[in-house]
């Protein structure tokens, strides 16, 4: 049985919201809080595979954003098995960073003070709690290089 659209698409505004709010604990009330977990954020190397991992970076956010905005579209549910569902999406993000923020090591952060955003692909692994739609899985990736880049340059041809 797939998990209701609406209750895909629930999980992922209340996600934004929080993400909008820059609100560890209602990121965290959006995922399961269970021993099978994997995040995987663009701009880490590696995963995270424990919600105290994954609420410790969110914490660092809350010093290194000073907005965030995340936009979800394209969001294809794939049946995986009761009570588990696997979605792939589209995730645009745009990030404001505060005007000290430093990385997680404590050094100066390249970018303090200014804006970024990009477009993202996700995975992620849902399931359904009785509490309603959780995560239990993330990860997101960007582009190739050479694929962002050709649309970048197809995107601004004036002729």
């Amino acid at each position: 049985m797939m998990a209701p659209a609406s209750a895909v698409t629930d999980l992922f505004d209340r996600y934004a919201s929080a993400w909008a709010a820059n609100d560890p604990a209602a990121l965290a009330a959006c995922w399961q809080h269970s021993a099978t977990l994997f995040y995987k954020a663009e701009e880490f190397e590696n995963f995270f595979y424990s919600l105290d991992e994954v609420v410790q970076y969110w914490e660092h956010n809350v010093r290194f954003h000073d907005k965030v905005r995340l936009a979800f579209t394209d969001i294809q549910t794939l049946g995986h098995g009761d009570p588990q569902t696997i979605t792939i999406l589209r995730m645009r993000w745009d990030i404001r960073f505060n005007a000290h923020a430093t990385n997680v090591d404590g050094s100066p952060f390249a970018s303090a003070g200014k804006a970024m955003g990009g477009d993202n692909h996700v995975l992620a692994h849902l399931i359904t709690t009785p509490d309603g739609m959780k995560f239990t899985g993330w990860c997101e990736t960007p582009d190739a290089p050479i694929s962002y880049m050709r649309r970048l340059y197809e995107s601004q041809a004036q002729i």
